[in-house]
């Protein structure tokens, strides 16, 4: 079995552990160029996640888009696999129900559709399928809430500082993932610098618009 059939193997394992043992979900990611449609009991909430060099927050790296030519280097690049975590389910019968790989954008926006309850969010340092996933890495990252009102939320955007320097790069290239450690994550609030591309995305979207900014972990 080639390395790519291996991985594509260990994709589907993972998804299906996760389903089985977290009430697996999907995300509805509205269409671009459509009005966003909700059902009772759904928000619409969007934001942004960057990963930024500790030492020089100028770097920024693009942990959700897998291209070693969209770096600030050429290079293997710190990634991110994310996991969204829906915590108790009014009436459910599980703890919590899981969304694996949540899609999130090349620089890292996000449009999802979710039903109301309290959610947190979820980080590994490595890749889903790759050979040294481990779900023990998974770290808490940031949590919110989505309001049974409805409407769309602005969550902020979430800004996780790692360490990843030339060493990190080199070993990249040998293992064919790239090492990094977080050393924190907080939340800014960009909301007008946001509702620029939202609007331009999106000809129409849930009423009322509301901020309910992610508390980072």
């Amino acid at each position: 079995m080639s390395r790519r059939q291996r991985a594509a193997a260990f994709v589907s394992a993972v998804a299906a552990a996760l389903c089985l043992l977290s009430a697996c979900v999907s995300i509805t990611v509205p269409r671009a160029g459509e009005p966003v449609a909700l059902q009772p009991g759904e928000a619409f909430v969007f934001g942004r996640i960057r990963m930024l060099n500790a030492k020089n927050e100028h770097i920024e790296y693009s942990a959700f888009w897998f291209d070693p030519w969209d770096q600030p280097f050429f290079g293997p690049g710190p990634r991110m696999t994310l996991e969204l975590r829906q915590l108790d389910p009014p009436g459910g019968t599980f703890d919590y129900k899981a969304y694996p790989a949540p899609p999130v954008e090349k620089h890292g926006s996000f449009f999802w559709i979710l039903p109301a309850g309290n959610y947190l969010l979820l980080g590994n340092p490595r890749l889903l399928g790759s050979e040294r996933f481990d779900p023990g890495e998974t770290g808490t990252l940031a949590r919110f809430s989505v309001p049974a009102t409805g409407g769309t939320i602005y969550l902020g955007t979430l800004i996780i500082s790692v360490v990843f320097d030339f060493g990190n790069v080199v070993q990249g290239w040998e293992r064919e993932e790239a090492e990094y450690a977080i050393t924190g994550c907080h939340v800014v609030d960009e909301r007008e610098q946001a509702f620029a591309p939202l609007r331009a995305r999106f000809p129409a979207f849930p009423e009322p618009v509301a901020t309910g900014l992610m508390r980072a972990e």
